[in-house]
């Protein structure tokens, strides 16, 4: 594999995010200079979180980064390998100026992505990536250097994994859970929140069988893939599960799976909580926060509940900022993500299964049931079937049809959401043959059906 020079650093610029294939365009060399040029931003002496997935590629990649940073006299909390809600986590815990994470990321899965937070955990906002970018792409590079007797140290930070799982407790009536005797199945997705996740939800007292706990070498499809939800699902109703989840790789966002091994849906979700969280139910009047692509039938459930929305623009740490803004009570993504506020202003996955485990033992009563009931939308749906060959690489596929036709989407890691002005369609892998699930809502039918006949037939010549 040879190297290609980059000059131009917006080159790499992926979602709002620096993004790139390590050694190959991303190289050591590439992040010691953003090291250099972030830890500058900075005043002297202040510290910094750093943070990583198990791959060898993100840790080549922070260790040059963190010989940039050193060389600006900024002081380095390690965190080595953690979930990315771990670091969020721990920079506010130990009043850190900032933080920075490598981790390849669900549909990106050969590459390595980074990402800078502020002091609160949030990752920085657009116009603030680009300044560092825009200081890499300038000569001479701007940096500070300090002295020898200056350079930034470097500590590690243990027991933190212990202090976040007791803080995550903290926020849920772990008693009533315990009593309720459940039993849950978790894939870990071979990441860091296998250190984490068995031992948060054996101390709450429901049992857990727990998959992909361990390092995999990175491979180049997805994780979560199919392969892996169909495995969880297929679990859960062996085993005689309550539930089921399949992490992302970075531990923010989750896949859920009731007792019968069917997925529920985001909407599903998002409704389940705003019915059944005391907290939010307690908080009517106050500001949920969308991403502007929710359904129309979701839109009007979460008004009709008693809550004003704002919808704003799923850009990294852009909902987060929202929620400080108008002191929201809550808010969700479309990929998955969702925000409860008395905890923290970002999405944890963990904390995401907690309240899931809370409000199944609050109401008595199975997910499928708790779902059931929800409004669902008007909406045009085809069923493609699929070579057992294209199923193993699915996700790959799709983000590469999305990406040459031009298509704006959402990956929702076992979907992805193709926005067309207001036309929202989902395109899902079926978990028990070997289909793609195409379901398309529109305020105008006819372009609901238009664009299931145009990704109909792209898809079939995959």
């Amino acid at each position: 594999m040879s190297h290609i020079p980059i000059t131009n650093l917006n080159e790499l610029k992926k979602d709002g995010r620096i993004i790139g294939k390590a050694n190959y365009v991303f190289t050591p060399e590439i992040s010691s200079s953003i090291g250099s040029i972030h830890g500058s931003l900075f005043k002297q002496n202040e510290s910094v979180v750093l943070g990583r997935d198990y791959h060898n590629d993100s840790r080549m990649l922070k260790r040059a980064y963190t010989s940039g940073l050193m060389s600006t006299g900024i002081n380095l909390l390690n965190l080595s390998d953690c979930t990315f809600p771990l670091l969020q986590f721990t920079i506010r815990r130990f009043g850190a100026s900032g933080g920075v994470y490598f981790s390849g990321g669900h549909l990106y899965s050969e590459d390595v992505g980074i990402r800078f937070l502020d002091a609160g955990g949030i990752e920085l906002p657009q116009s603030e990536i680009q300044r560092i970018i825009e200081s890499y792409n300038t000569y001479p590079r701007q940096v500070r250097r300090v002295d020898p007797n200056e350079i930034g140290q470097i500590t590690a930070i243990p027991q933190t994994t212990d202090v976040y799982i007791k803080s995550l407790q903290q926020f849920v009536d772990k008693k009533k859970i315990k009593k309720a005797n459940l039993k849950i199945v978790v894939d870990c997705s071979y990441g860091p929140t296998g250190k984490i996740t068995p031992l948060l939800i054996n101390e709450i007292g429901v049992e857990v069988i727990a998959l992909n706990t361990h390092y995999r070498e990175r491979a180049s499809n997805p994780v979560p893939s199919i392969n892996t939800i169909r495995n969880t699902a297929d679990i859960v109703k062996a085993s005689n599960s309550h539930l089921g989840v399949c992490f992302d790789v970075d531990g923010s966002r989750i896949l859920v799976v009731d007792e019968n091994g069917l997925e529920i849906g985001f909407e599903d979700l998002l409704m389940l909580f705003i019915t059944f969280d005391k907290r939010i139910q307690r908080s009517k009047g106050n500001t949920i926060i969308t991403t502007p692509s929710i359904s129309p039938i979701v839109k009007n459930f979460i008004e009709d509940s008693g809550f004003p929305i704002k919808q704003v623009e799923n850009y990294p740490g852009e909902i987060s900022r929202q929620i400080r803004e108008e002191r929201a009570c809550f808010a969700a993504a479309d990929t998955l993500k969702f925000y409860f506020v008395e905890y923290s202003p970002f999405s944890d996955g963990n904390f995401i299964l907690l309240k899931i485990l809370e409000i199944m033992t609050a109401q008595n009563d199975l997910l499928s049931s708790l779902t059931r009931g929800f409004p669902k939308g008007t909406k045009i749906n085809k069923t493609i079937p699929v070579s057992s060959e294209l199923i193993d690489n699915i996700h790959n596929r799709l983000r590469e049809m999305a990406d040459e036709n031009g298509y704006k989407y959402h990956d929702i890691i076992n979907e992805l959401k193709i926005i067309n002005e207001d036309t929202y369609t989902t395109v899902k892998v079926a978990l028990y043959r070997n289909a793609l699930l195409l379901s398309a809502e529109s305020p105008d039918k006819e372009k609901a059906q238009k664009m299931i006949i145009e990704l109909e037939e792209i898809i079939s010549k995959l």
